[in-house]
């Protein structure tokens, strides 16, 4: 069993030999309804947290990620590094530390007065309850026997939360004006495939103001690799799941043929792969936003040439612009319609051949896709995020 948290929503997953899942669902199930919560076992969970962090701290791809929270967080300061007044931004989920560690979930705390152990059944009460979960079982047998051990495990689940929403709780938080509700999703349709939800985080809009955009990162690497990054924000692009335009812009970006962007590079030398598009984490692909990156593995002699690379990166993002404005011989505007064929095509093979899915992953890949802002109907769970 295990778990991993994203900026808007947490995953619990285990796995379990076929015999025992009935029995094991049982256990699970017994989190969300009355978890003992004891404080030996927080502490060993925070050692655990204090080691995954220790490991991930020297990601390269980790490290990049909580430089734009950093930068996000650094627009609610000006130069002398006193907080604005009014800036939204410096609140927006996204600025915030994106990793745990002992540090943030134990000394900071302890250090301004904070009963770590009492915010966390706090957070508990307020945010597990039905409405806010969705639940993947997977398992050899009958959908009506399923159903039936389900209903049995987990009905005890509140529907509501254990406290009341939009009041602060407790003594303590009422002094240090401490109140969780800017979390609580807003829904219609509550427990029904129609449901129709409102994100706290998208209040605050995209993460990144103008003044933030622009800006160049020079960063050491951790491993012994050059590569050039450049990143876009984006609108919010779940309700694209039919047309996903930002699969077609990387698809234009990321192409190896001839006549291509990475072609044109290669030649030079300069560059020895490309890749592009919307990430598939909470921070990159959010209600709020999203990131499209495109990353240049370079080359020794590309690191010299780094501000010609970009010239080439936005000639090139030009030229699409330019076709998409552009009417052809039979007045339709746009890029050829072989382009987007092309990519269907491709989605609908990949989809159709891929390997078989390991069980874990694709339940942990079904709870994802049921997340409360997810657009995609039921009958498109399977293949909405794959096929054009």
């Amino acid at each position: 069993d295990n778990a991993y948290t994203e900026l808007e929503h947490t995953v619990y997953h285990v796995e379990v030999c076929q015999e025992k899942l009935f029995e094991a669902l049982d256990m699970f199930s017994q989190f969300f309804i009355a978890p003992l919560m004891l404080k030996d076992a927080v502490d060993r969970e925070l050692n655990i947290i204090e080691s995954e962090f220790q490991l991930s701290k020297n990601s390269d791809e980790c490290r990049l990620q909580q430089l734009l929270c950093h930068d996000c967080g650094l627009q609610g300061q000006d130069h002398d590094g006193k907080e604005k007044s009014g800036d939204i931004r410096k609140q927006h989920p996204f600025s915030s530390f994106s990793w745990g560690n002992i540090q943030s979930l134990k000394h900071i705390p302890e250090k301004n007065g904070i009963d770590m152990m009492k915010e966390l059944r706090n957070f508990y009460n307020r945010y597990y309850y039905a409405q806010n979960m969705s639940l993947v079982v997977m398992g050899a047998y009958t959908l009506d026997e399923l159903e039936k051990h389900v209903v049995q495990s987990f009905s005890q689940v509140p529907a509501l939360p254990r406290v009341a929403v939009g009041v602060a709780i407790g003594d303590d938080e009422e002094r240090n004006g401490m109140c969780h509700d800017t979390l609580d999703i807003q829904r219609e349709n509550a427990g029904t495939w129609n449901v129709k939800v409102h994100t706290p985080i998208q209040d605050f809009g995209m993460p990144f103001g103008q003044e933030a955009l622009g800006r160049i990162c020079r960063i050491v690497p951790v491993k012994d690799r050059h590569t050039l990054s450049v990143t876009w924000q984006l609108p919010p692009q779940w309700e694209h799941w039919k047309s996903k335009p930002c699969d077609y812009i990387a698809h234009l970006l990321g192409h190896e043929a001839a006549g291509s962007l990475l072609s044109a590079l290669k030649e030079k030398s300069w560059v020895n792969e490309c890749y592009a598009g919307v990430g598939t984490g909470g921070y990159e692909n959010a209600s709020s936003h999203a990131l499209f990156s495109l990353t240049l593995t370079i080359s020794v002699e590309g690191v010299s040439h780094w501000t010609e690379i970009l010239q080439y990166v936005y000639y090139y993002i030009g030229m699409i612009r330019h076709y998409c404005k552009r009417t052809d011989d039979r007045g339709e505007r746009g890029l050829p319609i072989w382009i987007y064929e092309e990519l269907r095509a491709i989605q609908q093979v990949s989809y159709e051949f891929a390997d078989e899915t390991d069980p874990i992953d694709f339940v942990e890949d079904m709870a994802d896709r049921l997340t409360p802002y997810s657009c995609l109907p039921p009958e498109r769970l399977l293949d909405g995020d794959d096929l054009l």
